[in-house]
């Protein structure tokens, strides 16, 4: 099992690196990227999101999107499912990140999701992250099976409820005219390599792996964890961390205690 001491000697020096870059993302990702899937869109989830931002319908691909969804109880445990994502071995080598949640109009804190392409595939590796989690984490960590995007589940409730496979939403065929608009209408941002990636400069003990981009989500994941009252972060930063001030979440309830090393 991954101890609370493990995480400390690993990302001890986090918040002493200084990098000079303005974040763009709170998710730090794993595995195969979507875009690279069979079947997938060349612009992933930019192009699905398109179609659905635009006409509010869900694209037919994303009938086949299921997620594994892990949900850490703290911002140590989501170090710790980092920890655990970087190390797992999955069938497909499956797209995963690790995220603290910013979005007002959705619950929960700190998120863990892998991708999945159908429901079967997404029942075996809820399987295989449960009894990894469960050993490597704790027990008491929520893992469940979601369909798509929490958006989608929002614009259309059905689409979301996977408990009757006879009963699952199918996609409406009238859509496809929206999806054929955007593909030849829109025009996407190639995909481009992260700005901040460079590591050279980066020589903190433990931390040499990472690229700048994902230590600099690390430490806004530190400070998110300031902004919402969760004390464990302090462990690991060492110190006190200025809260994010467009960050809105509702009071943290820290109900797990730090083991400290005496």
């Amino acid at each position: 099992m991954i101890s609370d001491q493990d995480v400390v000697q690993k990302f001890r020096n986090l918040s002493r690196i200084s990098i000079d870059s303005k974040i763009t993302s709170a998710q730090i990702y794993k595995g195969v990227p979507v875009h690279l899937w069979k079947g997938a869109h060349p612009y992933g989830c930019a192009r699905q999101k398109a179609v659905f931002n635009n006409f509010n319908v869900i694209p037919k691909y994303c009938f086949d999107c299921y997620k594994v969804c892990i949900a850490p109880r703290n911002v140590v445990e989501l170090f710790k499912l980092l920890m655990v994502f970087e190390e797992i071995a999955l069938p497909l080598d499956n797209t995963r990140k690790c995220l603290v949640e910013e979005r007002n109009n959705c619950s929960g804190t700190y998120k863990g999701l892998v991708y999945c392409r159908d429901i079967e595939e997404g029942n075996v590796v809820r399987k295989i992250i449960r009894r990894v989690v469960s050993e490597e984490i704790s027990p008491q960590v929520s893992v469940t099976l979601k369909r798509g995007c929490s958006e989608f589940e929002q614009a259309y409730p059905e689409y979301a409820r996977i408990d009757r496979v006879s009963l699952i939403m199918q996609y409406r065929k009238d859509w496809q005219v929206h999806e054929d608009f955007i593909d030849n209408n829109f025009v996407y941002k190639p995909y481009a390599a992260d700005a901040t990636a460079d590591i050279s400069d980066i020589t903190a003990d433990g931390l040499t792996t990472y690229t700048r981009g994902e230590i600099l989500r690390m430490q806004f994941w530190l400070r998110y964890a300031a902004t919402i009252g969760d004390t464990s972060y302090l462990a690991i930063a060492g110190m006190a961390m200025p809260p994010l001030p467009h960050i809105k979440r509702p009071p943290f309830r820290n109900t797990i205690p730090f083991k400290r090393s005496k």
